[in-house]
């Protein structure tokens, strides 16, 4: 990063400025220190899945997030989402709603535990609607009444991931379609959901339903990867994307690695445009029992 200092007469830098540029270069790292602890310290392990993340900023915070919580034993749930535009002001965005994103799962969790424990015969989320379905519509509502920022918005796709089947109920809020890679070249694009979040305080959202096929994959990305540009300006793109992931090993560790590489090598020697996120849930061919602790009492 540049940093531009006033200069005496003499040619010298003014101590004053100097000590600002040392203060500044601090709070910016402090800044990115600050997100990176935002992101999973560890990503929850469910029987017979697995899942890989990565987040690159364009600058030095980024306005992309990504997290994954588990709600129980068999079920987690992952968002990704990209903050409209970059920088400090897209990064305390993305906090914000990150935090909110926490709070209403965590809640949720909690009242579906409750419920399930009492054994309550009525369906009670059936009738309020799915955990995605549920968060989502709640984020609407909070950013269309408590962000007052003009072109601020959220786009983001949140799903919440069953082990024991593979099954996933999503809601896609205008962003990029994530790619379900099943068996050989079969690719299948999540877009049901609604307009992006902070956009319209009447916005409608639907769930979509899939099943993650053994052995396969569910990849979701922000723009940042098929958006980057080469030196003739042409973008990464939608269809090389897909190209590379039904080429390359479906290990969600190696995928997500390999895919940042492409695309930095598509954009050699050019600075980034944009922040890029990665996440990728796999499902194993057999699925995995999850190992429980046992006290030294039994």
């Amino acid at each position: 990063m540049n940093i531009h200092t006033r200069h005496s007469e003499n040619g010298a830098s003014h101590p004053c400025a100097c000590r600002s540029s040392e203060i500044l270069e601090h709070e910016l790292d402090l800044a990115r220190k600050v997100q990176e602890s935002l992101f999973p310290a560890e990503i929850p392990a469910l029987p017979g899945i697995r899942v890989a993340a990565l987040n690159q900023a364009a600058r030095i915070v980024s306005g992309d997030l990504y997290d994954i919580i588990e709600v129980d034993e068999h079920r987690t749930v992952v968002v990704c989402a990209d903050v409209s535009g970059k920088g400090f002001a897209a990064a305390l965005l993305a906090a914000q709603v990150q935090s909110h994103f926490r709070a209403m799962v965590q809640a949720a969790s909690v009242v579906r535990s409750v419920l399930e424990t009492a054994s309550v015969s009525v369906d009670v989320f059936g009738l309020l609607g799915s955990l995605p379905l549920q968060v989502v519509r709640q984020l609407n509502t909070i950013s269309c009444r408590d962000v007052h920022l003009p072109g601020r918005y959220v786009t983001l796709f949140f799903a919440e991931i069953d082990g024991r089947d593979g099954a996933v109920h999503y809601v896609n809020a205008g962003h990029n379609p994530p790619l379900l890679l099943g068996s050989g070249s079969a690719v299948e694009l999540l877009s049901a959901g609604g307009p992006p979040v902070g956009l319209f305080a009447a916005a409608t959202y639907e769930v979509g339903t899939v099943t993650v096929p053994a052995d396969g994959t569910l990849l979701v990305y922000t723009d940042g990867v098929i958006e980057a540009r080469d030196r003739h300006d042409e973008e990464f793109g939608l269809p090389r994307l897909i190209d590379l992931c039904t080429g390359a090993s479906r290990d969600v560790s190696q995928l997500l690695p390999c895919i940042l590489e492409a695309v930095e090598t598509w954009s050699a020697g050019l600075e980034a445009a944009d922040d890029i996120t990665l996440v990728a849930v796999g499902r194993d061919a057999t699925p995995r029992l999850r190992k429980t602790a046992t006290s030294p009492a039994e």
